[in-house]
């Protein structure tokens, strides 16, 4: 089968630069594209489908003035550079940054996968035993925003100039936040959930706000929070006393690759994470062993886990069983910016799980038969047609990534054009 999709750029920034210079190698290469996608204009078009034409211009005018920082003051000092070296203007890319997690539609999920290259079996080996097999993390993007296609990017971190790539992500130009990400030990990608607490009043105005707080700069975001564990130490040594008083950039840590997450170090990651205040989303984290799936809402997610396949998509399991509160969040959603397509991509959330288990059982059963082995494990050449299938990868898919947490890399990406 030929490949589908184009090569993703991809570019190094290096943590030891002050945080306004990081990215200035890398916006000339994207300049015509930025102008293409024109952001302000796209925020424009935002504000007036959100708010009306009237409220809409007036939120515009005064937008300067609110949206002035992100929560993290490196992540701002990084938004400053790209808007000196782009042009765009600072609180653009602050919109951008605080309400872009907030709108995504996607496919991830973490599965067994069996290693390709294994000793060959001896008459003494039982026919049940099985070859040696990780936790492969892969993941679908999937919104409406076609425009911002032309700036998809790759990035390689690093601790110092020609060090050891500490952790990679694949995100927006302008986006310092992390989407999708892999380090040794772990991997995380973050989906959009439609439902949120709201079953009493103290619930929805605590939601309401979270969401100004991020939006304000006083609160991260889940995508800042995401950040800070895909660049910083493991979630155990980041809660050393020692650490809480130090306020310093990430980047001035000791040089060299980062601490591996430990299974102990993710639980407690995750018992951070399920506690605190956000915006609703679905988390998927990927060790060498486990995935993970936290359902997450404001201060409360409750954590799934498989050590074989388990996914998310843009529903909750109890949809599953009651469809029609999906179709609720659906219409609701629909009432909202048409420019973000976020309601035909909530509404086949369904569907697209039920395809992607058969897929699943499938491969399963096809590879157990060729291998004579009970391995509940699949090929990598399985994991790619995953993301490939035309109902998983569809007209609003901007990327597709497969990342392997044991080695901290990622095994394969690709950009889609519009309407491919």
């Amino acid at each position: 089968m030929a490949e589908e999709g184009l090569e993703i750029p991809k570019f190094v920034v290096d943590l030891s630069l002050p945080p306004r210079q990081r990215y200035d190698h890398i916006v000339p290469h994207f300049q015509p594209k930025i102008d293409s996608c024109n952001l302000h204009e796209l925020f424009d078009e935002l504000l007036v489908e959100l708010a009306g034409e009237k409220l809409g211009n007036w939120l515009k005018n005064i937008s300067p003035a609110l949206l002035r920082r992100v929560r993290g003051p490196e992540e701002t000092e990084e938004l400053v550079g790209i808007s000196r070296a782009s042009g765009i203007s600072k609180h653009i890319l602050v919109a951008f940054n605080v309400l872009l997690d907030l709108l995504l539609g996607c496919t991830s999920g973490g599965v067994r996968v069996a290693e390709e290259k294994s000793p060959p079996r001896t008459r003494a080996s039982s026919k049940s035993s099985s070859r040696a097999s990780r936790m492969i993390h892969f993941r679908t993007l999937d919104w409406g925003m076609d425009r911002l296609r032309n700036i998809v990017v790759e990035l390689d971190f690093v601790r110092h100039r020609g060090g050891p790539v500490i952790a990679t992500s694949l995100t927006y130009l302008g986006y310092v936040g992390v989407l999708t990400g892999v380090r040794k030990g772990l991997s995380m990608s973050l989906n959009f959930r439609p439902h949120h607490a709201s079953s009493t009043w103290w619930d929805q105005a605590a939601f309401r706000y979270n969401q100004a707080m991020v939006v304000l700069g006083f609160r991260h975001s889940i995508s800042s929070l995401l950040r800070q564990t895909l660049l910083g130490p493991p979630a155990q040594q980041h809660h050393k006393p020692a650490e809480k008083k130090e306020k310093r950039f990430i980047s001035t840590s000791p040089t060299g690759e980062l601490d591996e997450f430990s299974e102990a170090d993710v639980r407690s990651l995750l018992s951070k994470l399920t506690t605190s205040p956000s915006t609703s989303a679905y988390l998927i984290f990927c060790t060498p062993q486990k995935v993970y799936v936290v359902d997450k809402d404001n201060r409360r997610g409750p954590v799934r886990d498989s050590d074989t396949f388990l996914t998310a998509y843009n529903h909750d399991v109890a949809d599953e069983k009651d469809p029609s509160q999906l179709k609720d969040a659906v219409a609701e959603i629909a009432q909202g910016p048409t420019i973000m397509g976020m309601d035909d991509i909530v509404a086949c959330s369904l569907d697209r799980k039920c395809h992607l288990d058969e897929l699943w059982r499938k491969s399963v059963d096809a590879f157990e038969k060729k291998n004579g082995e009970s391995a509940r494990a699949i090929s990598m050449a399985d994991v790619r047609e995953f993301v490939r299938d035309p109902e998983i990868r569809n007209e609003e898919t901007h990327y597709a990534i497969i990342m392997d947490p044991t080695d901290g890399k990622v095994l394969w990406r690709r950009i889609f054009e519009e309407g491919t």
